[in-house]
């Protein structure tokens, strides 16, 4: 049967920022004393550590982890429901509405079932279409495009697509083998934060103006022939290396890791160059978008980044800013946090374009949206 194509609108947004906000005097009592990694590695936290949690212009960032047990206090069902509920509950929607459902997030919170299914129980949704998608930063961005072409094609009349990090299930101490950790492995623990986001998508008729329309979605992987540049064990491939998990456990071959050197030199160049091709795709001028919301973990990253961002753009310095300080990094989950919060807060006008995007260092891949409020 032949559809005629709708238009898509976002019906509203929401985000959860799990406890009390943490300032940086306090990561390593929340996260736990690295005190049985090796003496280079107590000394790069007593060291270095200070100073990058002094110079990443973020003031508090939020844990999934309870202070007292060092436990994690939510997994990424849990998480999502909180953001996806705020959502609804804008938009004046009921769970029973959403038609697809759509969760992505690092790791899932069971080998099986999938996470999306949880998700749905815990929104109390009998029926649903629901999809889980495995992706870091660029998660949100794969989301978006699901559920933009299913509405856009008439499929389903109403998407909910949420994005999840707990980032400390990986950085508490006690997820450490600390003697086979290494200095990077650390510094992920002032860099890192824990949040979920949620955006809920409506079909809508193209004969009318529709408003807070979603222009168009872009994905793309260009890390096929790189090395990873974030790394995490405990797959299959783990197992088949290892044979059993006590082995990689024992070899610490679970840790979370980042090559810092590949960042710095190639995450903003490939978020810009994401943005470029998105923006090309849908046929919008950069000189015309009002506010781009990028995938920015530090102050230090968007400093030695803004002036090429700021030629795309036409040099005017409120396009773009660094939007972490009160949230920390929460990975794939920021983009769509800082949405919420420009949302909610009016920093979005009417006819406004808006440009979200993200880049994935994992194997250097890009996903985004572009919205005209």
């Amino acid at each position: 049967m032949r559809r005629e194509l709708h238009a898509v609108s976002v019906l509203a947004t929401g985000s959860f920022l799990p406890n009390d906000p943490v300032p940086n005097d306090r990561i390593d009592d929340i996260l736990g004393p690295l005190d049985q990694a090796p003496p280079r590695v107590q000394t790069f936290v007593e060291n270095v550590g200070t100073r990058m949690r002094d110079a990443s212009g973020i003031e508090f960032r939020h844990f999934a982890v309870a202070p007292e047990t060092r436990r994690l206090t939510h997994d990424n069902a849990s998480m999502a429901a909180e953001a996806a509920r705020r959502a609804l509950e804008t938009a004046g929607r009921r769970p029973s509405d959403v038609d697809l459902l759509i969760i992505s997030s690092p790791t899932p919170d069971a080998t099986t079932p999938p996470t999306s299914a949880l998700l749905q129980e815990r929104l109390g949704i009998e029926r649903c279409a629901e999809m889980e998608i495995h992706s870091n930063c660029s998660g949100v961005g794969k989301g978006v495009q699901v559920a933009f072409d299913a509405l856009r094609v008439g499929r389903y009349k109403t998407a909910l697509v949420t994005y999840v990090q707990i980032s400390s299930a990986y950085l508490r101490s006690s997820y450490f083998s600390q003697a086979r950790m290494n200095k990077t492995q650390a510094a992920l623990r002032y860099i890192l934060a824990d949040g979920a986001g949620a955006i809920l998508l409506e079909a809508a008729d193209l004969d009318h103006d529709v408003p807070h329309e979603v222009i168009g979605t872009h994905i793309e992987s260009v890390g096929g022939n790189e090395p990873p540049a974030m790394t995490a064990g405990g797959g299959i491939t783990a197992l088949m290396e290892n044979g059993y998990p006590g082995v990689m456990i024992e070899q610490g071959s679970h840790h979370l890791d980042q090559d810092f050197s590949a960042v710095n030199r190639y995450a903003g160049p490939r978020l810009l160059d994401g943005m470029r091709r998105m923006l090309k795709d849908v046929d919008i001028d950069p000189f015309k978008v009002d506010h781009f919301v990028g995938s920015i973990p530090t102050r230090q990253l968007y400093d030695s980044n803004f002036e090429r961002f700021s030629e795309f753009f036409g040099g005017r310095p409120d396009c773009l800013k660094f939007r972490a300080r009160n949230t920390g990094y929460c990975g794939g989950a920021s983009i769509l946090l800082h949405f919420d919060e420009m949302v909610r807060g009016g920093e979005l006008k009417p006819g406004q374009i808006c440009v979200l995007h993200s880049v994935e260092s994992s194997k250097w891949m890009t996903g985004g949206f572009v919205v005209r409020w």
